[in-house]
């Protein structure tokens, strides 16, 4: 199993959602390039694990790619299957935890309250997906969370932009997942991989600027 660190090397982790598998595969590898280090590919995506297959061979491992929106345990022994480095869930699931322990594989679980990131901990998340995170007030919310829950490992996603990245990573974050701010859908739609690399690159950068400071 990939250390969290090993997982998620910048911090940063391109999250898609699309209905077009060839432009969203072409995106992956253009976020890549950019400097996004780590990719989750949704169960909402056509042929998802066949993605995850393709993307680990074409880029020959040196990225850590997940499945996410990930609600049943059988899809952990998919994930493994495919190579996948991670998987994540929208939502408390400790069956889902119990199948990742079983396959030896990083499980992030999706949380929002104090008492759901408590019991997500308990029931084995290695990570703690703190999902829609900009909704309920960004980084001011892992702030507040940081007081008394200090050392749980937060994932965080839910409309995040880039501008944000540096005060997550700040915080303590351990991944900042990016879904529309990375891929926008209009971009997806049009093939226009210019904005996607952009994107990436400005991610990346406020990754690297965060860690430096």
């Amino acid at each position: 199993m990939k250390s969290i660190a090993e997982a998620f090397p910048n911090g940063v982790c391109g999250v898609l959602r699309t209905d077009n598998a060839e432009a969203g595969f072409q995106a992956c590898l253009t976020a890549m390039e950019g400097g996004v280090m780590t990719i989750e590919v949704t169960k909402t995506v056509p042929s998802c694990f066949e993605m995850i297959r393709g993307l680990i061979a074409t880029t020959m491992g040196r990225y850590p790619v997940g499945v996410g929106t990930v609600w049943d345990p059988g899809a952990v022994r998919e994930a493994k299957d495919a190579g996948a480095s991670f998987v994540v869930t929208p939502v408390l699931l400790p069956e889902v935890a119990d199948a990742c322990r079983q396959e030896d594989i990083l499980c992030v679980l999706g949380a929002l309250t104090p008492t759901e990131i408590y019991q997500a901990r308990l029931a084995g998340a290695a990570l703690v997906k703190v999902f829609p995170i900009t909704p309920v007030g960004g980084p001011r919310y892992i702030e507040s969370l940081n007081g008394p829950m200090g050392g749980v490992p937060f994932w965080v996603s839910g409309g995040v932009k880039i501008e944000d990245i540096g005060a997550y990573l700040r915080l303590g974050v351990k991944a900042v997942g990016l879904t529309a701010s990375l891929f926008p859908p209009e971009a997806l739609a049009k093939g226009d991989m210019d904005t996607i690399g952009r994107n990436a690159e400005r991610a990346a950068q406020a990754a690297a600027h965060a860690v430096g400071d």
